[in-house]
């Protein structure tokens, strides 16, 4: 199968890309690897190929359990962060099942990486993101460019495994995501609620600095 294969996959439906994918021989995404195993599919931690001493799960509605938490047990509020918990595998029947335990260990995930394929244009710039918000997040739209890269280096770059597509400013080039061999990717189309709330931290104290002393 050729890499036009996988795109015409892509016109079809998320299951047919799916397919496509496994038959190409990707294998990975995010933190998870994935495979076929006898007649059905397994996915474990990638860092957890090794072990023979892996919880087996057989329903794939057990990846939302599996991703709620990290290995010290703590709530993971953003599941592409790159904390999931080590230690088990599904054992899953069918492409639906591996279909559906993706879907629930990283959301949107497929959809995401389909409209790459298909070259839509699905990221929404950071400065449109901003300004429509209201509220006690109105402020966000003071941010500055310099102070939205800020954000970007020291929350969104260690803390989440997305690749960023989305521009600062809508008139800027949206960005190229790397492809990794054998890798679904995981991507980034548009500013979550972690950085919306730091940008209003970000303005707020920015603001009180600037505030003239009495």
């Amino acid at each position: 199968m050729s890499v036009p294969n996988i795109i015409s996959a892509a016109t079809r439906s998320l299951r047919d890309l799916l397919t496509a994918a496994v038959d190409l021989g990707y294998n990975k995404i995010g933190q998870v690897s994935f495979g076929t195993s006898g007649t059905g599919f397994e996915l474990h931690h990638a860092d957890d190929a090794s072990r023979a001493d892996l919880k087996v799960f057989t329903d794939p509605h057990e990846a939302t359990t599996i991703s709620l938490t990290d290995d010290a047990h703590a709530y993971r509020p953003l599941k592409t962060a790159p904390n999931m918990r080590h230690g088990w595998k599904l054992a899953l029947g069918d492409i639906a099942d591996l279909h559906l335990a993706l879907d629930l260990l990283y959301p949107a995930a497929l959809g995401n990486w389909r409209a790459l394929l298909l070259d839509k244009k699905i990221a929404t710039p950071l400065r449109d993101t901003v300004n429509r918000q209201t509220g006690m997040y109105r402020v966000t739209g003071l941010i500055t460019d310099e102070e939205a890269q800020g954000i970007v280096d020291s929350l969104c770059r260690p803390g989440c495994m997305r690749q960023i597509q989305w521009p600062i400013q809508p008139d800027a080039p949206h960005h190229t995501p790397c492809r990794r061999q054998n890798e679904i990717p995981l991507l980034c189309t548009d500013s979550c609620s972690l950085l919306i709330a730091e940008a209003r931290k970000v303005v707020k104290t920015r603001m009180a600095k600037n505030q003239p002393q009495a």
